[in-house]
């Protein structure tokens, strides 16, 4: 049933497992000089076994404009006169206080050797939900200063994230097309968007222009045209040439076998 958008069946029961709200959490700003930098850290955080609830990655102009748009002022600017361009944000979790600042001393040792500025510690409630504030509404201004606006949810190797971001902005300038991207470093979920004004049919074509080769780029570094919001229909294209004719196939096949009529999810993922 996981990934299949509600194509191979109904739910009617569920049961859920709760496990206890962790004690404490803190979550720790590395600021980098750049993109490439910033995600290179990234695999040495993961297999540092510190258990991170979550790694973020963002640059530096969409933040300003979270923080413009929210009022927190969270994310430095230059640290010891060096300016920031990139970050990541990071969350740490549990039920010990000692041991999750064990933890962040550890992260902070790493953060150093993979070329962070600082760490910055944000373990207050209020100051915490600031930080989480701005990359909350890193979404929000990039819809709300773009008339056009195409996204791709995209998941590649983590150490190939710095690459993909770095050909989709070429493609993009070379086209035009302003891009803008965020996304989850831990598991290379990518969100990018092609965002543009003034849209006329020549924009909206370069920009889906841009979306095919972006989609080509991550199937040559071994990716997936999906992370986490589905194929539904717009995708459905690209599923069918990332994984090839047989394997959507298979999976048109297994859905006939569940669905015969067509009734659930109609139109979408592999009809």
């Amino acid at each position: 049933m996981i990934g299949s958008e509600g194509t191979l069946g109904v739910i009617t029961e569920l049961t859920l497992k709760l496990i206890p709200k962790p004690e404490m959490n803190v979550s720790l700003i590395l600021p980098f000089a750049d993109v490439e930098t910033a995600i290179a850290s990234v695999p040495k955080i993961k297999l540092a076994n510190l258990d991170p609830q979550s790694i973020e990655f963002m640059e530096r102009d969409i933040v300003v404009d979270a923080e413009e748009h929210t009022g927190n002022h969270v994310f430095p600017a230059e640290v010891d006169g060096q300016e920031a361009t990139a970050y990541i944000l990071i969350t740490l979790d549990g039920t010990d206080v000692d041991e999750i600042f064990q933890r962040a001393e550890k992260l902070a040792e790493i953060a150093d050797e993979a070329g962070a500025f600082d760490v910055l510690v944000i373990d207050q409630p209020s100051e915490r939900e600031a930080v989480w504030q701005v990359r909350d509404a890193l979404l929000t201004v990039i819809e709300h200063e773009a008339e056009l606006l195409d996204e791709m949810d995209v998941v590649v190797p983590v150490n190939r994230i710095a690459e993909f971001l770095g050909y989709v902005y070429g493609v993009g300038a070379e086209r035009g097309i302003r891009i803008r991207s965020f996304g989850h470093a831990g598991d290379g979920n990518l969100h990018v968007y092609c965002a543009g004004n003034g849209i006329d049919e020549d924009e909206l074509a370069r920009a889906a222009e841009i979306m095919k080769l972006a989609y080509e780029k991550c199937d040559e570094l071994g990716g997936l045209v999906s992370g986490e919001h589905g194929i539904g229909h717009a995708k459905k294209e690209y599923l069918r040439e990332s994984v090839g004719e047989t394997a959507y196939g298979l999976m048109a096949g297994i859905k006939q076998v569940f669905d015969p009529k067509g009734i659930l999810n109609p139109g979408k993922v592999c009809s």
